[in-house]
């Protein structure tokens, strides 16, 4: 059962060693690729191509109960909104004035925290926890732009701010999950506490994909910052076995920042 103290010496990171070299790699190569282009495209097809950073946070939740079964324990926990992050790489295509295609190969961390009272061994305990669930996402976005008119100073072509609208889809892939928190008994001269941290993996789908939609604006000329808000839906259904019912649907409003070189 999850409500255990953790073994001594658990490591205190989300993502195994090969994982990390991994994405350290992938990194490093996202980072070399991103310089090598802007170094050589020329300003026609700049104007045209976009690469740039990404991240920000997100607020989301599950929207089922997470439900835990073990002999004759049955616990159900109720969602609330927990905090996570993402970043990654932006690609642009503009395919009109107005109108873009963008894909953002990202790291996401989508979490739901739980906090109530449950009855465990006909004792009463108020536990604290939560799920973090990381991935390895690949939105594909049509943005709607606006095009503000050209504005010249003597010679100089001045920076606009534009206000877009975001659709799309996204696939992603589980790179790790765990359940993490804190019961602790009613208030008494022996009140118990006790930590448990539980890899859930393999009882969460590899596969996640969902719809995006959003908005934001964007100052500049070439280089380009901007700010974007977004909410992401899941379709598919992320149980995998029957001990542990991970929530079939993630729910999450985002806020990103962004920089185009």
């Amino acid at each position: 059962m999850p409500f255990t103290e953790p073994r001594e010496g658990w490591p205190n990171i989300f993502i195994p060693g090969f994982t990390m070299h991994c994405l350290q790699f992938l990194l490093f190569f996202m980072f070399i690729l991103i310089f090598s282009l802007t170094g050589t495209v020329d300003k026609s097809e700049a104007q045209r191509l976009g690469i740039g950073l990404t991240g920000g946070i997100n607020a989301g939740s599950s929207l089922q109960d997470f439900q835990y079964v073990s002999g004759d324990i049955d616990l159900g926990l109720s969602p609330k909104i927990a905090v996570g992050f993402n970043a990654g790489v932006l690609v642009r295509g503009v395919l009109t004035q107005s109108l873009r295609l963008q894909a953002e190969p990202s790291l996401a961390i989508l979490s739901t925290r739980y906090n109530e009272s449950i009855t465990l061994n006909e004792s009463i305990f108020q536990t604290t926890s939560k799920t973090e669930l990381i991935y390895v996402q690949l939105p594909l976005l049509l943005q709607l732009t606006t095009v503000p008119p050209e504005r010249n100073i003597y010679g100089r072509e001045m920076s606009e701010t534009t206000y877009h609208l975001t659709a799309g889809v996204f696939g992603g892939y589980l790179l790790d999950g765990r359940f993490t928190g804190v019961n602790t008994t009613e208030p008494t001269e022996n009140q118990i506490e006790s930590r448990f941290s539980n890899d859930i993996t393999g009882q969460v789908s590899e596969y996640d994909a969902g719809v995006i939609l959003g908005g934001g604006l964007e100052h500049g000329l070439r280089s380009k910052i901007g700010l974007e808000a977004r909410i992401h839906f899941s379709l598919l259904d992320s149980r995998k076995s029957n001990q542990y019912d991970i929530i079939p649907n993630n729910l999450a409003l985002s806020l990103a920042v962004y920089y185009l070189f």
